[in-house]
Parts: structure tokens; sequence; C-alpha cells
């Protein structure tokens, strides 16, 4: 059955969504502002999903893809979106699961921080490989979508891939290729070996850390911060560690990963950082080791992966940490945590940063400060 929709506003996920005889309908590759023609797909008690079939009246925030398979290829969902209108919806978007998802109101929402560039940023990718075409997985789908430039990638990783597809069948079927510190493209088959995490822009890992600083310090004079006692869990291979580390009086960082936690001793020791204490395990069991010691928390760091951090919430509100400073990935884990931690805490502020430009991914720094 095919249907008009006027779009109203985004969703995390990408879609646009409007609504028909009261009910809500979710379109993929839409604008809010668009009128559009669409088929139903799919039918829920409370929702329809509907696929394009043909833009009506367009938004005037739509704009021309720069990639030829995008709709197709699952890398990027808001290339037909101006730039302008992505942050507003994030924004939006965070804003209304904070607010919907661990019903919180009276938080200051900061203004994101846009990306520079918004093109070619990204320094990793990882590919798949079927021996005869290399691209990424479709939309919603494990085809893979050939292509010969990807424009969010960095330009090395573009050149090298043209280099790779000229002879698939000596490749691996996942892999992945990185522009490492030196500027150097180098690759690596999947799941033979997995590189430790790290945030894919670098221009914008740098500012999400700078306001990372800002939130946990301020503009204390360093004869204050000096005094912190500073907590990181999921602390990787020391993304975040050594800034904290430079401002604040102890760190201690826990990483479950053995690589990880490995590079990160050694470059404490490179880098001379005796106020790093570095503890392999779990978030969870890193945490529950601190707890036994009877040392006072200021601050708690965390930045877990997507999934967020259900498994430690019981636990932080033992910990009794002064605040908790939560970097998350996904706004609906956030908000589903920040509802549990609010039995003790309260969400001050949140600072949302766009680290993926063209996608509905959105990355925030929040502050939640423990109940008196």
């Amino acid at each position: 059955m095919d249907k008009i929709v006027t779009i109203e506003r985004l969703a995390f996920g990408g879609e646009g969504v409007g609504r028909v005889d009261g009910k809500v309908v979710f379109v993929p590759l839409t604008v809010p502002g668009d009128r559009v023609k669409v088929r139903i797909v799919s039918d829920h008690r409370r929702y329809e999903r509907g696929e394009l079939i043909e833009v009506l009246t367009a938004s005037q925030d739509r704009t021309t893809p720069r990639c030829a398979v995008f709709g197709q290829c699952g890398g990027c969902q808001w290339q037909h979106i101006s730039y302008a209108k992505q942050l507003v919806a994030k924004e939006e978007i965070l804003r209304d699961t904070l607010q919907r998802l661990a019903q919180c109101d009276g938080f200051e929402l900061l203004p994101i921080i846009p990306s520079e560039p918004v093109w070619n940023y990204r320094n990793r990718i990882q590919l798949k490989n079927n021996g005869r075409q290399i691209g990424f997985y479709g939309s919603g789908n494990h085809r893979i979508i050939p292509f010969d430039h990807c424009d969010i990638a960095h330009p090395s990783l573009n050149k090298e891939l043209k280099t790779l597809q000229q002879e698939p069948q000596k490749l691996g079927e996942k892999f992945e290729l990185w522009v490492n510190a030196q500027g150097h493209t180098e690759y690596l088959n999947l799941p033979d070996g997995e590189r430790t995490f790290s945030q894919v822009n670098p221009a914008q890992n740098e500012r999400m850390k700078q306001e990372l600083l800002h939130f946990v310090f301020g503009r204390a004079n360093a004869v204050f911060t000096r005094k912190k006692n500073i907590v990181e869990l999921y602390a990787g291979s020391g993304n975040l560690t050594f800034s904290l580390a430079e401002r604040a009086g102890q760190v201690v960082a826990v990483e479950e990963n053995q690589a990880a936690i490995e590079q990160l001793e050694a470059d404490c020791l490179e880098q001379k950082l005796h106020n790093v204490e570095c503890v392999p395990g779990t978030a969870e069991w890193g945490l529950k080791k601190i707890y036994r010691r009877r040392t006072s928390i200021d601050d708690l760091v965390i930045d877990p992966p997507r999934g967020g951090a259900k498994d430690i919430l019981d636990l932080i509100l033992i910990a009794k940490p002064r605040r908790v400073i939560y970097i998350s990935c996904d706004p609906s884990t956030l908000a589903r945590d920040i509802k549990v931690l609010s039995r003790d805490y309260r969400l001050e502020k949140v600072q949302p940063i766009d680290m993926f430009p063209q996608t509905y991914h959105i990355e925030s720094i929040s502050e939640l400060v423990r109940r008196v």
C-alpha cells in the first residue's frame, strides 16, 4: 500500500519519521520537510516502516549525496541531508532520548561540536571480500557493496584500496585498513588479528579530549587538580588516560584487553608518567578492587562500548564517586544507564560531539554529580 507522508524529524538509526492516520511511519533516505510517497513494507501495532518511492516535495535541507552507492552501502545514512541539519538532528535526538528514556529534565545540553572536516575524516575502515569484490556490507544486509572511492575515508585509504582491488583473491574475507601515526597505511586480516580500539576521526578525537579535560578540571589551578583521584574504566590503550594524568594527582586505568593494557603500561613508562596505575581486568573487577581499598574517588570516567555500562551500575552506586563522567556513542544505552544512576546522581550537563558526519551516530560526554 502506497501512502503520502510528510517527514517531521529524524530518528536514531537514520530514518525519517512522519505520521499517517495517527500512526508513526519510519522512512529511510528522507529529510524533515520532505513530502514523499512511500510503500509500507511492515505494519506493527504502533508504527509502520516504509520504502521511499518518490520525493514529491523536497525539503530545503535535502542535498545531493556524493557517493555513487549511497543508499545501498551501510556506511552512511545521511549524505542526502545538509550538514547543518545533521547537527540539529543529533542534538534533538540526544535531548529527546534523555528526556524520554532517562526521564531527565533540567540538565544543560551544550551546543554540538561540529566535525572539521566532514568528509574523508575516517583513518580506519573495515572491508569485506568475497574473492571477486571488495566493499562494505549493504544497508541492513550482508551483501557486499563494491565501490571505487569512499567519501568519508582518508585519501590514503582510498589510494591503498585501489591497489588491493586489483587482486582480491589474495586477501582475507574481512580486513582492516588504517592510517598510522606516521601517515602510512597498514593492513590487517580479521579475525586473525585485532587492533586495540581507537577513534576513527583523529581531529575530532582531540576536541573530545579537550572537552573531557574541561569537564573534569574546569579552569582549576594545578594546585587543586593535582589533588584529584581519578578512576578510568574501559581505558583502552590510553586515548584519554594521558590527558587526564597530565593534570590529576592519580589516575587508575582499568582495561580488560590484554594488548591494550600492555601498550598503556609501556607508554606510561616511556613518558615517565608515575601517577598512572594500570589495572588489567574487566571494568567490574577493576572497580571492585579499587573499592576494597576504601580510597575515595573524585571522578569516575567511563567510556564503555556501544552496549553501555549496565554491568557496573550497581557497583558505581556502592563506590560513590563524587562525579561520573560518562562518554557514550549510543544515546539509548546512555539514557538507560543514567536512569539507574539517577537514584543517587543528578545529570548536570551533556556535550554532544559529531564524531561521525554523514551518519546518525552521536558521541557525547555527560556529567553526573552525586546528590548530597
